[in-house]
């Protein structure tokens, strides 16, 4: 699940949560799309229709 929130994206897979902060055109760290990835159980390519 993604949802919008202020400044930032919070992904959630009903037991863990994850803000990522949304500053318009910034990239993520590569660090933290590897880390989210990890704990959302996503493909790249999934996370990134979600962005």
């Amino acid at each position: 699940m993604c949802v919008k929130k202020g400044s930032h994206i919070i992904f959630s897979d009903s037991k863990n949560t994850f803000p990522v902060p949304n500053h318009g055109s910034k990239d993520i760290s590569p660090g933290v799309e590897r880390q989210l990835l990890k704990i959302l159980n996503l493909t790249i390519n999934e996370f990134r229709k979600i962005k």
